[in-house]
C-alpha cells in the first residue's frame, strides 16, 4: 500500500517512522537541527526546562510540570518512552495530544525535512516541538531520550537543565564507565545557566563538564539536600541566594527527585508557595513508577525499573515482596538488576516480544538456575498465575509494565488503583 501523508492514521505514521532511517539510534544534532530551523520550533515555550539522567527523568519532569500547572501556567511535557500509547509522550496541562494533532505534526516534519534522514525519535521530537510552539505555552518540560549531549532534545536552548542521576545504562552509545556517561549527560548544560544535578557525589567528570561549558553547578548534597523520615521529607534548598528549609509529605515518587524538581523551580523563580507544593507532592502519581493496583487481597506494584540503579531503589523501598514478574531486554545487565531487586519468595520469568526483548528461557539462562523461578512465555501468562493474596512486583522494562497494564485494562472490573 502506498503511504499517503495527508490521509495516514497515527499507527500508519508510526509504522512509517520506524522504516525511514537505517538505524533506531543515531546520535548527533546536525540533521535534526537543520530541520528544526526550517520548522522554527527550537524554542517551544518561553520557559524551557530540559531533564536528563539515567533514572528519574519521568518522575522529576512530572513533578516540575505539576508544580508549574498549580500556578495556572500552560505547560507542555515531552517524555519517552511511552507505556501504552504514543500520545503519552506529548501532553499539555496533563492531557495527551490527539492522534490528529500528532499526524499534523508529522506532516509538517515530512514537508520540512526534504532529503534529510531522521530517526523515529528525531521525527517525533520535531513533531512535538512544532506542536508545542503553536499552543501558546508558558513553559515546556522536555525529557532527554538517551544521553544528553547528542540527544535530539538538546537542540533547544533551555533556561535551566537537570540531570537526575548518573548510572550504567546504554553503554554501547554512552560509554562503559559512569565517568564517561556523566560527560554525555552533562552535555545539556548551557553557558551562564544552572545545571541541577540530582545525584549526590556524582563522578568528577560531571562538574568538570559543566564548568567547561560555562554552566552554573548546583548539586544535591552540596547546594541542596533532602532527608526522608518516617513521616515526611525534610528539604533544604536555595532560593534567591538564601537557604530555605521545608517539610513535605511522603511522596509516591523517589524523594531525591522531589528535591531536584523543587530546587530547579526555585532557581528560575517559579516555585509555588509551601502549601501548594505540599499538596502537589502528596498527590502526584506517575504511571509505571511504583504504581500499585489491588485485586481483593492481592497488591500488584508496577515499576519500569530496567537497570541496576533503578532496581536498587526498588530494593530499598519495597525490601521484600511475595513474588516478582520479571521481563527484560537483551542489552541490559540482567544479573546486576536481579541482584538488587526486592527479595522475593518466587519469580515468574517472562519473555518480551519486542525489539531486543529476551525470551523467557534466555532470561532464565542468564540468571542461572533457581528453584524459586518459574519460566512463562509472556507477561499475560504470568498475570494469569497470580495468587489471590500477597504483594507482587512487575518490573524489568517499559514493555513488561505495558503488558501488565494491558491485562489490568482488560480486567478493569476486578482491579482498583491504590
Amino acid at each position: 500500500m502506498t503511504f499517503n501523508a495527508q490521509t495516514a492514521t497515527l499507527s500508519q505514521w508510526l509504522e512509517r517512522l520506524e522504516s525511514l532511517h537505517p538505524t533506531e539510534i543515531e546520535l548527533g544534532l546536525g540533521r535534526i537541527r537543520q530541520v528544526a530551523d526550517v520548522l522554527g520550533c527550537s524554542k517551544p515555550a518561553p520557559l524551557t526546562i530540559v531533564v536528563g539522567g539515567t533514572n528519574g527523568k519521568g518522575t522529576t519532569s512530572a513533578l516540575i510540570a505539576a508544580l508549574l500547572r498549580a500556578q495556572g501556567l500552560n505547560v507542555g511535557v515531552y517524555s519517552s518512552p511511552h507505556i501504552q500509547r504514543y500520545n503519552e509522550r506529548v501532553a499539555v496541562n496533563g492531557s495527551e495530544v490527539s492522534d490528529e494533532a500528532l499526524c499534523e505534526g508529522f506532516r509538517a516534519v515530512e514537508a520540512a525535512r526534504g532529503d534529510v534522514s531522521l530517526t523515529y525519535f528525531e521525527f517525533g521530537t520535531l513533531a512535538a516541538f512544532k506542536w508545542f510552539s503553536e499552543q501558546n505555552l508558558d513553559a515546556c518540560v522536555l525529557e532527554v531520550g538517551l544521553g544528553g549531549r547528542l540527544d535530539a532534545v538538546n537542540i533547544v536552548d533551555p533556561d535551566i537543565s537537570v540531570v537526575t542521576s548518573i548510572g550504567l545504562d546504554h553503554q554501547a552509545w554512552l560509554g562503559d564507565t559512569e565517568e564517561l556517561i556523566a560527560i554525555e549527560k552533562m552535555g545539556i548544560a548551557r553557558q551562564g545557566k544552572y545545571l541541577v544535578c540530582g545525584q549526590s557525589k556524582p563522578p568528577q567528570t560531571a562538574k568538570q563538564t559543566v564548568d567547561t561549558i560555562g554552566g552554573l553547578w548546583h548539586c544535591r548534597g552540596e547546594q541542596f539536600d533532602v532527608t526522608k523520615t518516617e513521616t515526611g521529607l525534610e528539604l533544604r534548598f536555595q532560593q534567591q541566594g538564601s537557604d530555605v528549609n521545608w517539610s513535605l509529605p511522603l511522596a509516591a515518587i523517589p524523594y531525591h527527585n522531589v528535591a531536584t524538581a523543587i530546587q530547579t523551580l526555585a532557581l528560575v523563580d517559579r516555585l509555588p508557595d509551601l502549601q501548594t507544593t505540599q499538596n502537589v507532592v502528596g498527590s502526584l502519581r506517575v504511571a509505571g513508577r511504583l504504581q500499585s493496583w489491588q485485586r481483593g487481597s492481592l497488591t500488584l506494584t508496577l515499576d519500569v525499573a530496567h537497570n541496576e540503579q533503578a532496581a536498587a531503589y526498588l530494593g530499598q523501598v519495597l525490601v521484600e515482596v511475595d513474588g516478582l514478574i520479571l521481563g527484560m531486554l537483551g542489552d541490559k545487565d540482567v544479573q546486576a538488576v536481579a541482584r538488587v531487586l526486592p527479595r522475593s519468595k518466587q519469580r515468574l520469568l517472562v519473555g518480551l516480544s519486542c525489539p531486543r526483548g529476551l525470551q523467557a528461557a534466555e532470561l532464565a539462562q542468564r540468571l542461572g538456575e533457581d528453584s524459586a523461578d518459574r519460566v512463562l512465555e509472556n507477561v499475560a501468562a504470568a498475570m494469569d498465575q497470580l495468587p489471590d493474596q500477597g504483594h507482587w512486583l512487575v518490573c524489568g522494562s517499559f514493555y513488561t509494565v505495558e503488558a501488565a497494564m494491558d491485562v489490568i485494562r482488560q480486567e478493569k472490573d476486578v482491579w482498583n488503583s491504590i
